[in-house]
C-alpha cells in the first residue's frame, strides 16, 4: 500500500480535496465568503467523495440606508480679535469675538425597527455658535523674585437655527439613562443642541391623603390617582389633569455659561513653583448609575440610603420598588449642576546649579509634581468633567458612570549641559 492508500485515500479523492481547497482559497481571496463556515473532509476510498458543509448563508447587507440627496456639511466663521501688550510687556491682554455657523449639519436620526438597518445620514439643519474669549496676564520681577499670573474666560452660546423636518426638532435616543427611560435630549430650533428635556417634579408623595388632594383645577379630579406613597409628584404643566408627554419641558443645558482657567508661576533664586487649573460654570449634567431594572436587590450608590422609606423620610428620592414611572419618566431628579474648578497641576522644583555654581552643568533641577490633586464641585457624581453623549454623537453632558480622572504623583530630574 502506498502511504495515501494506507490513510484510506485514493489519488482521485486527494485530487478532489486539493481542487476544493484551491477553489475555496480563491473565493476567500475574492472576499465572497462573508461569515460562512466551510469545512471539507474526505471519506474512505470506497466513497471517493468530498463533502462541503455551509453552516450559514453567504451574503451581505448595507449597514445604513443610502441618501442620494446628501450634501457636505459646511461652516462659516467670523473672528474679530485684539492682542495687546502694555507697561514694557508686563501686562498682556487678548480678546476674541467669533460667530460660527454650521450649515447642512450631518446627523443620523433614530432608525425605525421595521427598516432592518441603520438610518441614513441626512442634512439635519443649521447650528450657530457665538462667543467671546478674554485673557489677561501679568509678569514681573522684584529682585530675585519673579512671578507670572494669567487668567482666561470664555462664553459660548449654542443655538439650533433650523431643523430640516416638519417638526422642527430631532428627538434623542430613549433608554440611555436606564432601561425603558424616556428620551431626554433634543435638537430643537431656538434651543441649545442636545438640551435636556423632561418632567418637572414637586417632591414625593408622603401619604394617601396627599395623593387624593393633588387635584386638577381643570377637572376637579386627582392628577395622579394611581400613585402610591413614596412616588414622585410630577408637575402637570399643561393643566389638563393628567401627566402626559406634553408636560415635558426644558430641564437643563449641558453647555456651560462660562469656562475659565488660571496659571500661576513663581520663582525665587533656584526655587520654582507653578499651578494650573480650569473650570466651568452654568451647565447641567444628567446622571444615572442605575443598572436599569429597579429591583430592590440591584446595586445602587449610597445615595439611595436617602430614599423614601416612610412618611417624612425623603422629599426628593422615591421609594425603591415604587411605580415604574418614578425613574422611567426622565425628570429633574436626574439633573444636577455641573460647576467645578479643577487644579490640574502643582509643581515644585529646585535648580541645584544655583546652590553649586561650579557644577559642570547648566541646569540640575529636581522637581515633584501632582496632577489633578483637587477638584472643587458640588456635583455628586464621580467626575463633573463629562463629555459622554449617550446614544447620539451630538449629545453631551451625560454621566453613566464615566471613569474619573486619576491623580498622579511624579518626581523628576532635569539635566542640561
Amino acid at each position: 500500500n502506498t502511504p495515501s492508500s494506507s490513510r484510506g485515500e485514493t489519488s482521485s479523492s486527494a485530487a478532489s480535496r486539493l481542487v476544493a481547497a484551491a477553489f475555496f482559497s480563491s473565493l476567500r481571496r475574492m472576499g465572497t465568503l462573508l461569515g460562512a463556515s466551510i469545512a471539507s473532509r474526505t471519506r474512505p476510498a470506497s466513497t471517493e467523495s468530498t463533502e462541503i458543509s455551509i453552516s450559514s448563508p453567504i451574503g451581505a447587507y448595507p449597514d445604513i440606508m443610502s441618501n442620494p440627496e446628501l450634501k457636505w456639511e459646511t461652516s462659516r466663521q467670523t473672528d474679530i480679535g485684539l492682542d495687546a501688550r502694555f507697561l514694557g510687556n508686563r501686562l498682556g491682554f487678548t480678546f476674541d469675538w467669533y460667530e460660527k455657523k454650521t450649515l447642512d449639519w450631518l446627523v443620523q436620526p433614530t432608525a425605525l425597527g421595521i427598516w432592518g438597518t441603520g438610518a441614513p445620514y441626512v442634512n439635519g439643519g443649521d447650528i450657530k455658535n457665538t462667543g467671546i474669549e478674554v485673557s489677561v496676564s501679568w509678569n514681573d520681577r522684584v529682585g530675585d523674585f519673579t512671578y507670572s499670573v494669567s487668567a482666561n474666560l470664555a462664553h459660548n452660546r449654542n443655538e439650533v437655527l433650523r431643523i430640516a423636518n416638519g417638526n422642527g426638532l430631532i428627538e434623542g435616543t430613549a433608554g440611555i439613562l436606564a432601561q425603558n427611560t424616556t428620551s431626554f435630549y433634543r435638537a430643537e430650533e431656538g434651543h441649545p443642541l442636545g438640551y435636556f428635556y423632561g418632567y418637572q417634579t414637586a417632591g414625593i408623595f408622603q401619604n394617601r391623603d396627599q395623593i387624593d388632594n393633588y387635584i386638577s383645577p381643570a377637572t376637579g379630579q386627582p392628577i395622579m390617582p394611581n400613585a402610591k406613597p413614596g412616588d414622585v409628584i410630577f408637575v402637570d404643566r399643561d393643566k389638563d389633569g393628567s401627566i402626559t408627554d406634553k408636560d415635558r419641558t426644558s430641564i437643563g443645558n449641558p453647555y456651560p455659561d462660562i469656562t475659565y482657567g488660571l496659571n500661576i508661576m513663581l520663582g525665587w533664586k533656584g526655587l520654582d513653583f507653578s499651578l494650573t487649573g480650569y473650570g466651568v460654570a452654568g451647565n447641567q449634567i444628567a446622571r444615572s448609575y442605575r443598572s436599569g431594572t429597579d429591583k430592590p436587590y440591584d446595586n445602587y450608590t449610597t445615595e439611595m440610603l436617602g430614599r423614601w422609606h416612610g412618611e417624612g423620610t425623603s422629599n426628593r428620592l422615591p421609594a425603591v420598588g415604587g411605580s415604574s414611572i418614578n425613574w422611567q419618566y426622565v425628570s429633574d431628579l436626574y439633573i444636577e449642576d455641573g460647576d467645578y474648578f479643577r487644579i490640574t497641576n502643582i509643581t515644585l522644583g529646585y535648580d541645584f546649579k544655583k546652590l553649586f555654581p561650579r557644577l559642570p552643568l547648566s541646569k540640575l533641577r529636581l522637581y515633584g509634581a501632582v496632577q489633578n490633586p483637587f477638584t472643587f464641585t458640588k456635583y455628586s457624581g464621580m467626575d463633573p468633567e463629562i463629555g459622554y453623549g449617550g446614544g447620539d454623537n451630538w449629545a453631551t453632558g451625560i454621566d453613566l458612570g464615566y471613569y474619573p480622572g486619576s491623580r498622579s504623583y511624579m518626581v523628576g530630574l532635569n539635566i542640561e549641559y
